[in-house]
């Protein structure tokens, strides 16, 4: 079983690689946009990331009010100080909700989106998925950081 305390564990390991590729950034590289199909400037990742994670964890399980502008999220500018400000929001966001979070039994809000595997949503399946947003878009942020920067 998935504990709260592994989740978080795994989330700042990646929220550090957030902070490595960032670091590598100028402010203006940070909002660069690569030669790519449908690509997003490094700062439009990590917004859209950790309002994702956000999302899943302070609504979705913990049923807190939670504002999300997905579009404007893969429009957003900003600076690399910014960029690493809502990296360190969001890791104190995980330290404020893991006591939520590991007291959850049921989700607080049904996720307007597929079911995972055809079965309905659960919290483990929620904390799952809050970490493979936050995984998978570290790994788009890694190229785009390669991308931007050569």
């Amino acid at each position: 079983m998935i504990s709260v305390a592994d989740f978080v564990l795994f989330a700042n390991r990646t929220l550090d690689g957030y902070e490595r590729a960032i670091s590598r950034l100028s402010d203006e590289q940070v909002n660069a946009l690569p030669e790519l199909p449908d690509a997003n400037s490094a700062f439009q990742l990590v917004t859209h990331a950790l309002a994702a994670g956000h999302w899943w964890l302070a609504h979705i399980i913990c049923g807190h009010d939670v504002d999300r502008d997905r579009s404007g999220e893969f429009a957003a500018i900003g600076t690399t100080t910014e960029a690493v400000a809502a990296i360190a929001d969001f890791r104190k966001l995980l330290g404020e909700l893991a006591p939520e979070l590991a007291a959850a039994t049921e989700l607080a809000f049904e996720a307007s989106t597929q079911t995972p595997l055809g079965a309905p949503w659960t919290v483990g399946g929620a904390l799952i998925h809050a970490y493979e947003e936050l995984a998978q878009h570290l790994g788009h942020l890694e190229i785009t950081t390669d991308v931007v920067t050569s």
